[in-house]
């Protein structure tokens, strides 16, 4: 049972869940797609980990995901995603905050830095969408049986365990917890959000990022390629790459630890 966080209305009658705890500088996490995904689901050990480091940690569950919002009279691009974030952050009163962002999140995240340099300190990103073209990403193997599952229709637990089993290089950490959790979250998606989402390609404008940035990558990524960490490490002008080896698209579960204390390292100095 995924636990209820908070409720805060912002423009347009937009309902974000969200969870915001702890004291400190704030640090934002924006989790990644696929079918039954909110921030819960993809960050709740980093969540806990980061707080208990003496930062205040936001966890919003995206536009069209968990337990938020889900128009269905919208176009999920880039700057829709980020307009209500940044909603969301002027109703709580955050002014600079860094951002954690995993995949579609981690896109999300470039954005913010290049569009709002003065509010973003720091950028921590985890095989981040929005650095090449779509069509790339298409025949991610991932990508293909998530759009192929999803907007197929029919969308049941077998579908959820087989793509689930795709996300880590090591199939065998999916536990029955993470699938009951994508499970409750799947009754509420619909399929706009995936049928209209729209993320560019950054890549030409990666290097205006001045904040300093962590990536982490797993070489094994069946869903966003691997040569994008080379696209960061050679662009942006503040950037350090962490690959790691038999790891998959989830780096802040599959190497939890080395993760959090990464993030807290750097988030620190």
């Amino acid at each position: 049972m995924i636990p209820k966080g908070q409720y805060l209305d912002v423009q347009e009658n937009f309902r974000f869940h969200f969870y915001d705890e702890g004291e400190g500088e704030v640090v934002v996490l924006l989790h990644g797609s696929g079918t039954g995904a909110s921030g819960h689901t993809n960050f709740k050990n980093n969540f806990s980990a980061l707080k208990a480091a003496g930062f205040r940690v936001i966890l919003p569950d995206l536009p069209g995901y968990g337990f938020s919002s889900k128009p269905e009279d919208v176009i999920y691009s880039m700057d829709y995603f980020n307009q209500k974030i940044i909603e969301l952050l002027d109703a709580l009163g955050v002014d600079t905050f860094s951002l954690i962002g995993n995949s579609l999140g981690g896109a999300l995240s470039i954005g913010l830095g290049l569009n709002h340099p003065d509010r973003v300190k720091n950028l921590i990103l985890m095989a981040p969408g929005g650095v090449e073209e779509m069509a790339v990403y298409n025949e991610m193997p991932g990508i293909k049986k998530l759009l192929a599952d999803f907007l197929g229709g029919d969308m049941n637990q077998e579908k959820i365990e087989g793509l689930l089993g795709l996300f880590p290089y090591d199939a065998s950490i999916i536990t029955e917890e993470m699938v009951q959790e994508r499970m409750e979250i799947l009754p509420l998606m619909n399929s706009q959000v995936l049928a209209t989402m729209a993320i560019p390609n950054m890549e030409n404008d990666l290097h205006n990022l001045t904040q300093p940035i962590l990536a982490f990558w797993g070489v094994n990524d069946q869903f966003i390629p691997v040569s994008g960490s080379m696209k960061i490490g050679q662009n942006c002008p503040n950037a350090q790459i962490m690959l790691f080896s038999q790891c998959g698209h989830w780096v802040m579960i599959e190497k939890e630890e080395i993760f959090n204390n990464a993030c807290i390292n750097f988030l620190s100095s």
